[in-house]
């Protein structure tokens, strides 16, 4: 050994180590001393396994002897993580690149030992920062192979990372897109500034079950050594906000054609109200009293007839805004009440009600909104019931499984032509003009249900009447069991 070697050694700003090939280290110079926290003489002869983790020591001696067997400069360990033993017992990150040098003593191997722990624990304060972002996160390599995924991304795929790790990331993409993704991945390697992906266009990822869901994802490149470049990407479930924009664009459409047609249906008999009293003027000027009676009395009618639909449109708009807790809904006392309420009808229609009440369990629900629901049902079957039916029969049936409940309100009424099936629940639409009505019952009929998130059904024709089938969610509590 030389002393232009020993002092290059000792002066390397890098933590160096020489062992033999009985694995003795044989020198260390001031930086391997304060990296591991040993003074030289603790070193100097000592084997080298004092410096390897616990885990390591076993098969570290097999590993100094395939060097000494192949001596060619390297770094020890790539792809693994290596960690130094301190003389404290603390383990640290380290890499460590090996070169053979010959001594008159025989073949030695220095080590050259760099500190990453800045470099590590910044990873891991990187790792935990997506490991704990509320959004989904995953970063890809230079191929498209996955290197990295957090906790949300395996809620929104439905896969467990370690099912999802080296991993083409076209496992996460719809199937018509799998074929042409990987160009789009070598594209934005060639140009990787940080975007959003896919704009302009409807962006969907696949879960292990292959339910597709809208996401939007954003993409941010990240430069490792050797040029070598990562894609983290940010993957947002905007599942909640396609559903509102849909329920808002409907909205505005149902907002357009409510306000169209309410006008209209308003501004119609305004303008004949504002005629009749104007004959009923000329016709007290003429002194004509049997005309202006008749003239005030079909202003009566037309007036009446409007506050029915103010006060029906007023209605619709107070329920949609208002909030109520759910109560048992008492069927037979709804019925009681509603016989009562329109006895006259009943009995001038000569309907006969029938119920068929089977639930085995209470249903508790908003009371307004599904009386509404019956109500204008019922109302409608007996109001539409057909006047050459030798039997008119009104019947309204509930029964229940383990999640649902479900009311049935069948007539053998006048029906809903066939034609107009797909107007049953539009704003303003009659069926049959020689019944009195507004045209709003089953609108708010659709409503009120779509409030109680359940499903409302019907079957019609001219020849057998109508039957409405109405399936309501049990609340979570009040669920029955099933039965053995």
């Amino acid at each position: 050994m030389t002393s232009v070697f020993d002092k290059i050694f000792e002066s390397s700003p890098i933590a160096q180590i020489a062992i033999d090939e009985n694995s003795k280290i044989k020198i260390a110079n001031k930086q391997a001393e304060k990296l591991f926290g040993y003074n030289k003489s603790e070193l100097v002869e000592k084997n080298i396994d004092l410096l390897v983790p616990l885990e390591s020591k076993q098969r570290h001696p097999k590993l100094v002897k395939a060097f000494f067997e192949s001596p060619i400069p390297r770094i020890m360990g790539q792809g693994r993580n290596l960690f130094g033993l301190k003389k404290n017992g603390v383990l640290f990150p380290i890499e460590i690149g090996l070169a053979p040098v010959e001594t008159d003593t025989g073949l030695w191997v220095v080590s050259s030992i760099i500190d990453l722990s800045k470099q590590y624990y910044a990873e891991e304060r990187f790792r935990s920062a997506v490991e704990s972002a509320p959004n989904g996160m995953l970063m890809i390599d230079s191929n498209g192979s996955i290197v990295m995924v957090n906790k949300q991304i395996e809620k929104l795929f439905e896969y467990d990372r370690n099912e999802l790790l080296d991993m083409a990331i076209e496992i996460l993409v719809p199937d018509e897109f799998k074929q042409h993704h990987p160009r789009f991945i070598e594209s934005y390697i060639k140009n990787p500034i940080p975007r959003a992906m896919g704009i302009g266009r409807e962006l969907y990822g696949r879960t292990k079950g292959g339910r597709l869901f809208p996401v939007e994802i954003g993409l941010q490149p990240l430069k490792e050594r050797e040029n070598s470049i990562y894609v983290l990407a940010s993957v947002v479930d905007i599942s909640t906000r396609r559903k509102a924009e849909k329920e808002l664009e409907e909205k505005s459409e149902e907002l357009q054609e409510f306000a169209y047609r309410t006008s209209h249906d308003l501004k119609s008999p305004l303008t004949t109200l504002t005629s009749i009293i104007k004959c009923v003027e000329e016709d007290l000027v003429e002194n004509d009293i049997n005309e202006a009676t008749s003239n005030l009395n079909k202003a009566y009618s037309i007036a009446k007839n409007l506050q029915s639909l103010v006060q029906t449109l007023l209605f619709l708009t107070k329920a949609e805004l208002d909030s109520e807790n759910s109560s048992p809904f008492k069927f037979d006392q709804f019925l009681e009440n509603f016989l009562l309420n329109h006895q006259s009808q009943i009995e001038e229609s000569e309907v006969q009600i029938k119920t068929h009440f089977i639930h085995s369990k209470p249903f508790s629900t908003k009371h307004s909104k599904l009386s509404q629901v019956i109500e204008n049902l019922m109302n409608n079957a007996v109001k539409f019931s057909n006047p050459n039916a030798p039997k008119k029969i009104v019947e309204i049936s509930t029964y229940n499984d383990v999640d649902w409940f479900y009311i049935q309100i069948k007539d053998n009424g006048l029906g809903i032509p066939e034609d107009r099936h797909s107007e049953v629940f539009s704003m303003f639409k009659r069926f049959h003009q020689n019944v009195e009505g507004h045209g709003i019952g089953l609108y708010m009929v659709k409503k009120f249900v779509d409030k109680l998130n359940g499903e409302i059904n019907f079957e019609s024709s001219l020849e057998n009447g109508t039957c409405f089938y109405v399936k309501l969610p049990f609340e979570r509590q009040d669920r029955p069991l099933p039965k053995n």
